[in-house]
């Protein structure tokens, strides 16, 4: 599962990664790739590529269960 962090700084984001954020903290803070994708209509490729940038970025972590 994948958690957003808050923003301390100013960050730019793309559309599909700002949607991303947006969606992790509507539903609670922490997602799996396939509920983002479901929620999203994005493919579940593409929200793995986002949630790679978006974790070098150091925007979201990783939530162990």
């Amino acid at each position: 599962m994948w958690g957003a962090m808050v923003l301390k700084k100013k960050q730019i984001l793309n559309s599909k990664e700002r949607e991303i954020i947006r969606i992790i903290h509507k539903k609670g803070g922490a997602m799996t790739p396939h509920e983002i994708a479901k929620e999203t209509g994005m493919s579940y490729v593409t929200i793995k590529k986002y949630l790679k940038i978006l974790y070098e970025k150091r925007l979201i972590v990783e939530v162990k269960k």
